[in-house]
């Protein structure tokens, strides 16, 4: 599948994926990656062997987990708790912890879900640090290399409401161009007639002159007008550092 922006959705199946061999009996299979289309998180499954454990390591990110098969024992931070299938944990960014299968005999697998497309992982033992995705096949790209368009944009007074809208009602036409992959609408607090409109974009030629030179465009330009005040002061951003 292309991780361009034309597909409607996708299946991903456990078995049919290629697997990474975590070491010390663990095997892990990535479900939704960025290369695979995901621009808010990461989530897969990590199969544990009779008695497998994976080393102390943290994330630059929340990390949610869900146990479904068997029986496992997770360490945050030094307090070890045993868990049953279904049992979850959330464990915040940069918070050390691990899991091991509670069992001599018996596999046990979880599922897994990182709240952004650019978390890491740190192994404490040996220090070792990189991407999750760069981790699996297909490698790091794809939408976690997003470009993002920031348009601040001022709203007549007593316009607020309708220019919400008028944003509400253009989303469809960002979501049909090539590339776009997500759209926010946020609002000053200190100012409330400014908004900040934020589209992630696969390159910025998706955006310039892609975009900016379809039908869609115009008709975004035209169901804004009448609310705001000048023209929207745009900038593209690309993601350095996620800290948590």
């Amino acid at each position: 599948m292309s991780a361009r922006r034309s597909w409607k959705g996708s299946v991903l199946l456990p078995d049919e994926l290629p697997a990474k061999d975590r070491g010390s009996g663990a095997r892990t299979v990535p479900l939704a990656t960025a290369a695979r289309g995901a621009t808010a998180f990461l989530n897969g499954i990590t199969a544990f062997e009779p008695g497998a454990a994976i080393g102390h390591h943290l994330h630059n990110v929340v990390e949610s987990v869900i146990v479904v098969e068997g029986a496992a024992v997770v360490d945050i931070d030094g307090e070890r708790t045993r868990l049953r299938t279904f049992d979850t944990t959330l464990v915040p960014a940069n918070v050390p912890h691990h899991f091991e299968n509670a069992s001599d005999h018996e596999p046990m697998k979880i599922f897994w879900t990182y709240a952004s497309p650019h978390a890491t992982r740190t192994l404490l033992e040996t220090g070792e640090h990189g991407r999750i995705d760069a981790e699996h096949p297909g490698g790091a790209a794809g939408p976690a290399g997003l470009v993002h368009e920031v348009a601040t944009i001022r709203v007549l007074p007593g316009h607020e409401d309708a220019f919400e809208e008028a944003v509400a009602q253009a989303a469809p036409h960002f979501q049909r161009a090539r590339g776009a992959r997500t759209f926010a609408l946020e609002r000053s607090q200190e100012d409330p007639l400014e908004y900040r409109l934020v589209v992630g974009w696969e390159s910025v030629e998706d955006h310039v002159p892609g975009f900016r030179q379809s039908a869609g465009f115009t008709e975004w330009r035209r169901l804004i007008a009448d609310h705001v005040s000048g023209t929207p002061e745009v900038t593209h951003l690309r993601n350095v550092l996620t800290a948590f």
